[in-house]
């Protein structure tokens, strides 16, 4: 073997040995955060996991198998797979970015909490584990607070996502008079679920789907005209969107913005759902 392939070996062996060094050394100091964040919150929930590791390239931190449940009630266990940590701000009291993976979300539908709808979670093809993106960015110099990604969902069953941003957030204030809504929307698509549902539901009450659908839309227009004010586009909007959803639910969005930032004390204390819905000059739509 020449000079050059014993270097090229060597310089190879140090590589590797360097890398798993390194990695063993960022595992255990991300075990380390982990660790201290589960002392922190274990007053309210217990978490265990099974092993921690820190991508060297992406500096992604991934934790796998992980198990949460309520202290109150240990026997609701939440199991993830995985949770990946793309960027999370550790230096501040409240963290000035979040943004991670949370895969494979699995709770058992025979817990007591969802025990009831049990049955009809599994007509509706409930039988996935749920997916979580997220993301937020917090800037404490402006009080402005953004979440960017909130999205939930399977990919047999369908995703409820919510954006928002907020004026004057202050995390350390129990009550906060000076905080404002700039704009929010929720959207969710469907791949299956709703259908599946409103199909359990007619079957349920012995019904065919495309009656209970009209049964029901026919329900939500009627009792519209007593709660909804025919002065009120907005609301009258709702009623349209809603009753198109139900008969094709492929999706939906609500969006919120207000033509100015909103006082959510304002927003709180307005009583009149019409009223709220034109303070937040709310957009809704079917697709």
């Amino acid at each position: 073997m020449n000079k050059l392939a014993v270097a090229g070996i060597s310089v190879g062996a140090v590589a590797i040995g360097l890398y798993t060094g390194v990695s063993i050394y960022t595992s255990k100091a991300a075990e380390a955060k982990i660790d201290k964040f589960i002392a922190d919150v274990d007053d309210a929930v217990v978490i265990e996991y099974d092993s921690a590791k820190v991508s060297l390239l992406g500096q992604n931190l991934t934790v796998s198998d992980i198990r949460v449940a309520p202290v109150e009630a240990p026997e609701q266990i939440v199991n993830i797979d995985k949770i990946i940590v793309r960027e999370y701000d550790d230096q501040s009291d409240f963290p000035t970015v979040f943004d991670a993976s949370i895969k494979g979300i699995q709770v058992k539908t025979d817990q007591a909490n969802v025990a009831m709808i049990a049955p009809v979670l599994s007509q509706a093809g409930y039988n996935d584990a749920l997916n979580l993106d997220t993301r937020y960015t917090y800037d404490e110099a402006s009080g402005d607070m953004t979440l960017e990604k909130f999205r939930l969902g399977a990919d047999d069953l369908g995703y409820f996502e919510v954006t928002f941003q907020l004026g004057n957030f202050d995390p350390a204030a129990t009550t906060n008079d000076a905080l404002t809504l700039q704009a929010a929307e929720i959207v969710y698509q469907d791949q299956s679920f709703v259908e599946n549902l409103l199909a359990s539901m007619a079957a349920q009450s012995n019904q065919d789907v495309k009656e209970f659908k009209t049964q029901l839309t026919s329900g939500i227009i009627q009792n519209a005209q007593f709660f909804v004010p025919a002065d009120s586009p907005t609301a009258m909007a709702a009623v349209q969107e809603a009753t198109a959803f139900i008969e094709n639910p492929k999706g939906f969005s609500i969006a919120a913005n207000p033509q100015q930032p909103l006082l959510v004390s304002d927003l709180a204390s307005a009583g009149d759902p019409a009223v709220m819905m034109e303070m937040l000059n709310l957009q809704i739509e079917a697709y």
